[in-house]
C-alpha cells in the first residue's frame, strides 16, 4: 500500500493496523467490527480470485463466435510467468524503456540481447509487441540528456531517438 501520507507519525509501538491491499485503507487500532470487515472483504477477494482462475484458459470468443486476442502489457522479462500463468495469449505490449529506467547507464546491446532473448523465448512462439524505448515527456533518464521542448510528448522520443542514434 502507497501514499499513507503521515502514518508512520501516528503509529505508535504496540499499535495494530488492519491494511487493505485492495483499496489502500489503513486503519490504526481496528475495532473487532472493522476487523471482521477486513477479514470479509479479504475473503470475498479470494473467492472472486479463484472464479477468475477457472476462466483462465478459456478461449477469448464473444457469444456470436468472434475471437478477441487476451494480450498483456509487460515491463521486463520477469513479468513473462504472470502473462503465461494468468492465460493471456500474447504480449501485447513489451515496454522496453524500463531496461533504461532501471538503470543507472544505458543498457548495454548484450543486456537488451539478452532481455529481448528472455521474453521471446518466455513467450513460447506466442506473439510480442515491442515498444522502442518510450524515453522522453514523462519519462527522463538522468544519465540522458534530452533537449528541452515545449511539448516533449510530441518531440524527440521513442522511435525518434532510435532512428537518429543508429543512423
Amino acid at each position: 500500500v502507497l501514499g499513507t501520507n503521515n502514518i508512520t507519525e501516528l503509529v505508535k509501538d504496540g499499535d495494530i493496523l488492519a491494511v487493505s491491499g485492495i483499496t489502500g485503507e489503513v486503519v490504526i487500532n481496528p475495532t473487532e467490527e472493522q476487523i471482521a470487515e477486513f477479514k470479509a472483504a479479504g475473503e470475498a477477494y479470494a473467492k472472486q480470485k479463484a472464479e477468475w482462475a477457472q476462466l483462465k484458459d478459456a478461449p477469448t470468443v464473444t457469444a456470436d463466435g468472434k475471437h478477441f486476442e487476451l494480450a498483456a502489457n509487460i515491463g521486463t522479462p520477469k513479468d513473462v510467468e504472470g502473462v503465461n500463468d494468468n492465460g493471456a495469449e500474447a504480449v501485447g505490449l513489451y515496454r522496453t524503456e524500463f531496461l533504461y529506467m532501471d538503470s543507472q547507464d544505458f543498457p548495454t546491446e548484450e543486456d537488451q540481447y539478452e532481455a529481448y532473448k528472455a521474453v521471446l523465448e518466455g513467450m513460447n512462439g506466442k506473439p510480442v509487441v515491442v515498444r522502442t524505448m518510450d524515453i522522453g515527456g514523462d519519462k527522463e533518464l538522468p544519465y540522458f540528456d534530452l533537449p528541452k521542448e515545449m511539448n516533449p510528448f510530441l518531440g524527440y522520443r521513442a522511435l525518434r531517438i532510435s532512428i537518429s542514434e543508429t543512423g
